[in-house]
């Protein structure tokens, strides 16, 4: 079945046709490809960086208000919001749980 969107082969299609094709829109172009598929098993390297992030992700979530506050506001002038600055520090210091990045 169809998931496209939009007329088939128009510029608005996009979506997986049939289960062989997949129509993607960028950059004012819309192209053909076949059905992405990722890899079943991932590295090690790939796990240990997930894990990474997921610690990181947690230590967010246990900030209290004020701490998550004064991360918003470091975070006024550098192109990110307070959730991506800590994300990108804690990636940056090397963290290991529980400790917490310090506020740039």
């Amino acid at each position: 079945m169809a998931t496209v969107k939009g007329p088939l082969f128009s510029v608005a299609a996009t979506g997986k046709f049939n289960g062989i094709m997949e129509f993607r829109t960028g950059s004012g172009k819309t192209t053909v490809h076949g059905i992405r598929s990722c890899p079943a098993n991932r590295s090690q390297a790939q796990q240990a960086q997930a894990l990474r992030f997921i610690h990181a992700v947690a230590g967010w979530k246990a900030l209290s208000l004020i701490n998550k506050n004064r991360w918003k506001a470091a975070a006024v002038h550098t192109g990110h919001n307070g959730y991506q600055l800590y994300i990108s520090e804690y990636q940056t210091q090397n963290i290991q749980p529980p400790a917490q990045p310090i506020v740039p």
